[in-house]
């Protein structure tokens, strides 16, 4: 600690540089006494003296502040000991005055040293610590600042629109215009009812009290301070700042600033673009923007993140382009965007300052209204509501990490998308609900990379339903049980892990897809589930295939087709897959599975083709064909086969022995156990059933496979086969 004394002139004195605690006495003459860094004692003696306070000097106490009488006309005596207070790189506009016993404590709005100021940015070194930035004058009382006529004795570098006059106010009625025009004023702790000028920047402080302030026109700045206040800013551009209790905030017309972090407060924005905060809220508020792009805030902190924002909020954007933000609140928060392209987040964050995440626990409803709105509850761990309104809409509550911390969406989110052309994105822990609506949706729910690529699966059950229009749904790398219906449209439905090829866990969980009316295509590729795949109506695809790298369909799949004319193939499987037409001239293959599939054509003409196992062929009603690639794939059993109007389809390339395109030829055809001449290759048993191949006949070098087995004494003749490239 140092003790500086001054001499009886006029002497410049300065605290030392640092951490110090100083005390500086001026003893006579017009002094400059400048604190320094931390908290300092300072006492000017006798004279005009000049107390000069700097940006982050700490808590500076000055014992004999002077040069206050009483009246209109001060004495000599007085204007002989009057001192100066200078506040560098401050204003009048964001000055806070506090009564504290016998002493009057001066701190300004939005001032916390948190490291080193660089440009526009905080550089913390370490864990931050907040040093106060306040000045206390010792046996000062907020009423002596009404006869400082002029901001002589307290002035500002950084100077406003706000003239040199100070007022103070002891009233408990309505006072209409009770102080000088473009001034800061502070009431007393009673309840003030105050009306401001017209045209007039006016400063007005409620203090302590259930104040009712009405700025009027002008760019205003009013706090309310302590008590029920009630803040009106009326035209102009305004700020209000509700203080502690329940306040009620209302901007009116121009483009305002309305802040409130304690109590239950009513913030409404009025006409213009304005911003609404509550941050760091322990209460109940009900921010509404009104006309206008407005910012609602209901927010954990940034600046301080220890204050998190617990109540449960109410923000509507109302018309405009307006963004609404409750991130990392733990309260069940309700948001409504209603006209305009809104943003509405109740997601998590991180924060660069801290290096820490901030997960939104709450269970929060999120409306975008009409318009194109973006929706956001990503790493939220509550259950959300999520309903985009008209409009071409993005929701999303999937999953995230960010530097290498993970945000996990562990809540049970329902997102409806609404009329329009919307893009839901789902991703976490939890079991969702999507609904695209009425539109050409995209709804997606993927998993969530934990770091550089490794992803993990989707272990959630969700639910999503396109509805009306040509959508989507798209399910990747899942874990459980989930649920996809396209609705209305010509849909596409995926469940596979079709997106991360460097990711070879594929697919799980028993999945269900349905394509409903529309021409729909429906997709398990590379799924190691027992999925469900029903088309409906129109004319479908679906598939539940594997690839030609060795990602292999395992699951025991079944795929419908329903009615239309629809494609279903199980390519590259393992399991034993159940597929069936329907209604139409289908499609159905099982080219290169392992498993023992059962293929049902259904009503209409249909194309059945097996795979390498032993496959179950029913054609059903129609004139249908019956297809083979190879004779070594296995050996198929054909049910229904009615020689007047349906074909065994081979191939030449695979069956190979001079196969020629199209209709056998009478001598490649034989009935028995085995081929009597070289041209024969077809030989069927019409004892037993059994039909073989043979590639050179009788020539004994190729010895006979049998492909087919054929049930209910079925007559074939060559005019039964046909031959394909």
């Amino acid at each position: 600690m140092a003790n500086i004394i001054g001499t009886n002139g006029n002497d410049t004195l300065v605290g030392y540089f640092g951490s110090d605690e100083d005390t500086i006495d001026g003893l006579r003459g017009n002094d400059t006494i400048t604190g320094g860094i931390d908290n300092d004692i300072l006492t000017g003696g006798s004279g005009n003296d000049k107390f000069v306070y700097e940006l982050y000097d700490g808590i500076d106490m000055i014992t004999d502040f002077g040069g206050v009488g009483k009246g209109s006309n001060p004495s000599a005596g007085v204007i002989a000991e009057v001192d100066t207070l200078i506040f560098q790189d401050r204003t009048a506009r964001n000055l806070l005055l506090v009564q504290n016993g016998n002493n009057l404590e001066i701190t300004f709005e939005e001032v916390a040293d948190l490291g080193d100021l660089i440009g526009n940015y905080l550089i913390y070194f370490g864990e931050p610590d907040f040093v106060e930035t306040k000045v206390i004058l010792q046996n000062f009382t907020l009423e002596n600042l009404d006869n400082l006529s002029t901001l002589g004795n307290i002035q500002f570098s950084a100077q406003t629109s706000i003239s040199d006059s100070f007022d103070v106010v002891n009233a408990n009625s309505t006072q209409e215009n009770p102080f000088n025009k473009n001034t800061v004023t502070f009431f007393n702790d009673l309840n003030n009812y105050v009306i401001g000028f017209d045209n007039s920047n006016d400063v007005i402080n409620g203090q302590g009290g259930n104040d009712s302030i009405n700025g009027k026109s002008g760019n205003d700045l009013l706090r309310g301070g302590t008590g029920n206040d009630t803040l009106i800013g009326d035209s102009g551009n305004d700020t209000l700042v509700g203080g502690t209790d329940n306040d009620l905030l209302r901007g009116g017309t121009g483009n305002d600033t309305l802040i409130d972090d304690s109590g239950n407060n009513i913030l409404n924005g009025g006409t213009g673009n304005d911003t609404l905060n509550v941050e760091g809220s322990t209460g109940d508020n009900l921010l509404s923007g009104d006309n206008g792009n407005d910012y609602l805030f209901a927010s954990n902190t940034y600046r301080y993140p220890l204050y998190s924002t617990s109540g449960n909020n109410t923000l509507n954007g109302g018309a405009g382009d307006d963004t609404l933000n409750v991130n990392g609140s733990t309260g069940d928060n309700l948001l409504f965007g209603d006209d305009g392209n809104d943003s509405l987040s109740a997601s998590g964050y991180y924060d660069y300052f801290y290096f820490e995440k901030y997960e939104t626990s709450g269970n929060n409803t999120l409306n975008g209204g009409d318009g194109n709105d973006t929706l956001d509850v990503r790493s939220s761990t509550g259950d959300n509501l999520v309903f985009g309104g008209d409009g071409n809409d993005y929701l999303s509550s999937n999953a995230s990490t960010i530097r290498g911390s993970l945000f996990d969406s562990s809540g049970n989110n329902t997102l409806n998308g609404g009329d329009g052309k919307d893009t839901l994105i789902v991703g976490g822990t939890g079991d969702n609900l999507v609904f695209g609506g009425d539109g050409n949706d995209s709804l997606s729910v993927y998993g969530y990379f934990e770091s550089f690529q490794e992803f993990n699966n989707v272990p959630g059950n969700n639910t999503l339903n396109g509805g009306a229009g040509d959508d989507t749904l798209n399910v990747d790398l899942p874990q459980s049980d989930n649920l996809l219906s396209g609705g209305d449209g010509n849909d596409s439905l995926f469940v596979s892990d079709q997106q991360y090829y460097y990711n070879d866990d594929g697919a799980f969980g028993n999945n269900t897809l349905n394509g409903g009316a529309g021409d729909d295509t429906l997709n398990v590729d590379r799924s190691k589930g027992d999925n469900l795949l029903s088309g409906g109506n129109g004319n479908d695809s679906l598939s539940a295939s594997g690839n030609l790298d060795g990602n292999i369909a395992s699951g025991n799949n079944t795929l419908n087709g329903g009615a239309g004319n629809d494609i279903l193939k199980v390519d590259n499987s393992t399991g034993d897959n159940l597929l069936s037409g329907g209604n139409g001239n289908d499609s159905l293959s099982a080219s290169g599975a392992l498993g023992n599939n059962t293929l049902k054509g259904g009503a209409e003409n249909d194309t059945l083709t097996g795979g390498n196992g032993n496959d179950t062929l029913y054609g059903g009603n129609g004139a249908d064909t019956f297809a083979f690639n190879s004779y070594n794939q296995g050996v198929d059993s054909i049910y229904d086969f009615n020689a007047n109007n349906e074909f065994i389809q081979v191939s030449a390339a695979g069956f190979g022995g001079g196969l020629l395109r199209g209709f056998l030829s009478a001598s490649q055809f034989t009935l028995g156990t085995s081929a009597t001449t070289i041209a024969h290759r077809f030989i069927y048993d019409d004892t037993t059933g059994a039909l073989y191949f043979d590639q050179d006949g009788s020539r004994g070098a190729f010895t006979q496979v049998k492909f087919a087995q054929l049930f209910g004494g079925v007559s074939l003749s060559e005019n039964d086969f046909y031959v394909i490239a």
